[in-house]
């Protein structure tokens, strides 16, 4: 009796669906803040990540303090039906706005090329890689001509008193 409670339980577990909600692949941002330095000095980049509205949509605000005046900026992540997959738009302090898809990957999250459609037009791509449980890493490439080119890679550290997803 036990091994066919045992066997039934597997074959149960098995046909589960892995996760209730697309937006599973943001979950480990959600509900904490993060913050990495930017290269040659420019600042510190501080993204505090929240579910919002009952997890139906994922909430990104971030500040970069550093020798400029703050730069800031705010990103929503929502699951599209029809397409299959998570769709991000962002507004900057600045004016930028910028939207595009984010496609889950094993290590990660990848942002396929896109548009900034403001100020001016700018063709991008971004990969996170998750590096730990408190550290994860992002590469931003411009495309220039036709040719891809790095313009920042940062180390994101999960901030002290935010808890782990």
């Amino acid at each position: 009796m036990l091994t066919l409670l045992l066997s039934i339980s597997v074959a149960t577990a098995a046909a589960a669906p892995v996760s209730p909600n697309p937006l599973q692949p943001l979950a480990f941002l959600a509900g904490s803040c993060w913050a990495g330095d930017f290269p040659n000095g420019v600042g510190v980049d501080t993204h505090c990540f929240e579910w919002v509205y009952d997890g139906k949509f994922v909430r990104d605000r971030h500040v970069l303090r550093g020798k400029k005046p703050d730069y800031s900026g705010e990103t929503i992540y929502a699951w599209m039906p029809e397409q299959k997959q998570i769709a991000f738009w962002y507004w900057s302090s600045d004016g930028d706005i910028e939207q595009g898809v984010v496609q889950p990957v094993a290590d990660g999250l990848e942002f396929p090329e896109h548009h900034l459609v403001a100020p001016k037009e700018m063709t991008m791509r971004a990969r996170w890689r998750r590096l730990d449980a408190d550290r994860y890493e992002t590469i931003e490439e411009q495309k220039d001509g036709g040719e891809w080119k790095t313009m920042w890679k940062v180390e994101y550290r999960r901030q002290a008193g935010t808890p782990k997803s």
